[in-house]
């Protein structure tokens, strides 16, 4: 063997930094992204979530705005239920869990989060991915919006051919329940409701204040 390409294996066997290696320059990370549980129910799958959110609020998506390795996605709050947030907030993705034209979050959009503390970068993302953002679904004035649990309803242990009684259950319950035993009711979804789509190409969009009003 050279003797230059010994001083390099003996380098990077001892951990030194060599001459020869280029130094890169830091990248953003993503937070870790822990496996989905196994939960006995909705009630419990909640809790689950709750238990490692640093941050749960309800709110709808005001703009999506890539920014290189990041991207921005800004919600309106509408009320927080865990940790601490303004009339806004802003999460800082990192911009390769939108690979393949994934968009993870579309302007207007409504939904419950479990948002991650921050890492040292930053960055945050929702507790068990998407699992952590559950669509709202309004129901007029008076009444309390549902929550689509449809994906949620996948991490239920239940016998097999023995399908869920139903596909949503109404935010209060579920807040009520955010840290006891209860068991929230499941419900019907209304006819026709569909949730936001996740595969269109990411654009830069704004909502404007008439359309925040609807």
């Amino acid at each position: 063997m050279a003797h230059g390409a010994a001083v390099v294996v003996f380098g990077m066997w001892l951990g030194i930094s060599c001459p020869a290696q280029r130094l890169q320059p830091p990248i953003a990370r993503p937070v870790a992204v822990s496996a989905p549980h196994v939960d006995a129910g909705i009630g419990d799958a909640v809790r689950s979530l709750t238990a490692r959110a640093g941050l749960i609020f309800v709110g709808q998506v005001m703009a999506v705005q890539p920014n290189g390795g990041v991207v921005n996605v800004v919600f309106q709050v509408d009320q927080v239920l865990q940790g601490s947030a303004g009339a806004t907030y802003t999460l800082h993705e990192w911009a390769g869990l939108w690979s393949g034209g994934r968009q993870r979050y579309v302007p207007g959009q409504r939904a419950m989060l479990f948002l991650q503390p921050p890492n040292a970068a930053g960055l945050s993302s929702p507790v068990d991915d998407m699992e952590g953002v559950v669509p709202v679904v309004p129901m007029g004035a008076g009444a309390s919006p549902l929550l689509d649990v449809r994906r949620l309803a996948t991490r239920v242990q239940r016998a097999a051919g023995s399908p869920m009684s139903g596909e949503a259950v109404a935010l209060s319950d579920v807040i009520l329940g955010m840290r006891n035993t209860a068991e929230p009711p499941l419900r019907s979804l209304p006819t026709g409701w569909l949730p936001a789509p996740v595969h269109r190409p990411v654009p830069i969009i704004t909502l404007g204040a008439t359309d925040v009003a609807r």
